[in-house]
């Protein structure tokens, strides 16, 4: 791992450990402290309280998206494919305090088992993490007591996980934290990059199981992507697919082929190939995101 990853993965921790203050756990009675640290300049003061706040949530994304990366890392190192460790992206404005993370792959993929292999992995160990998220943060949340009504934004849980709440606190209305937030976001991760389409993982999956097929869901998808955001219009509500609609009509059905075309995926991994489908649908939601009066 080179000094820049390092510098990168503690600016992103502390980016998304200060946008989870700002914005998930702001957390008043840590800020309520503000008296005991009067020695320091009330930006930087402020600047720590919410870094403090925001520990969960940036310790689970940061384990998510680490996880994600991680799993295509050890999957390269399988099949003796160059790879880098992780890079982690921060973006302090954003309200996640990062753009996510990426590994680069210095070497071609050999076969379509070995692309198969590679991209499935990422998607299922983040997926496992957000799933851990998910649980812990049910667990923790506060309970929105009732009667209190106004303005606000439902961050919708995908099907795979929206079980989860009924079953921990069934009839409890419950108040988003950072974990739940960290795990609504690795969802949504996870969602995204398996869109079958292009140079995703999921366009690397379909692409593996044949070019046609490839082709095939490619288009697929920006049908798809541009209908959740013609009906998220349509129902004044954020069109949070917008940019991905935008990178999928950019990359289309481009892929560069594998070393070796001819090694058939086999039957075992034609299956996984669907359950990879069937964890798209489980983790996409129409509508991520719903404003209310």
């Amino acid at each position: 791992m080179r000094g820049s990853q390092v510098v990168l993965a503690v600016v992103t921790f502390v980016s998304m450990a200060y946008s989870g203050g700002m914005n998930w756990d702001v957390a008043p009675h840590l800020l309520d402290e503000s008296a005991r640290y009067g020695f320091l300049p009330s930006d930087l003061r402020d600047f720590l309280l919410r870094c403090r706040a925001g520990l969960p949530f940036a310790g689970w994304l940061f384990a998510i998206l680490g996880a994600h990366e991680m799993g295509h890392y050890i999957a390269c190192r399988r099949y003796r494919i160059m790879a880098t460790w992780p890079y982690f992206l921060p973006l302090p404005v954003f309200a996640f305090g990062t753009i996510g993370a990426v590994i680069r792959i210095r070497a071609p993929i050999p076969d379509r088992r070995a692309l198969f292999d590679v991209a499935l992995a990422g998607p299922v160990a983040g997926f496992v993490v957000a799933m851990a998220a998910r649980v812990a943060g049910v667990w923790t949340a506060e309970t929105v007591p009732a009667g209190i009504e106004g303005g606000g934004a439902l961050f919708v849980p995908p099907l795979a996980a929206g079980w989860i709440a009924d079953f921990l606190r069934p009839g409890e209305t419950l108040a988003i934290n950072g974990t739940l937030a960290a795990a609504w976001g690795g969802f949504l991760i996870t969602a995204l990059n398996l869109f079958p389409a292009g140079q995703l993982d999921g366009g690397h999956i379909a692409y593996a199981v044949s070019r046609r097929t490839h082709r095939l869901f490619s288009r697929a998808a920006i049908v798809l992507a541009a209908g959740s955001v013609v009906y998220a219009l349509s129902l004044w509500q954020p069109p949070m697919y917008l940019l991905w609609l935008g990178i999928l009509l950019w990359m289309r059905d481009k892929h560069p082929p594998v070393w070796t075309e001819s090694v058939p995926l086999g039957r075992a991994r034609t299956w996984l190939a669907v359950a990879a489908l069937l964890l798209f649908v489980a983790c996409f939601t129409l509508l991520p995101v719903r404003l209310f009066d």
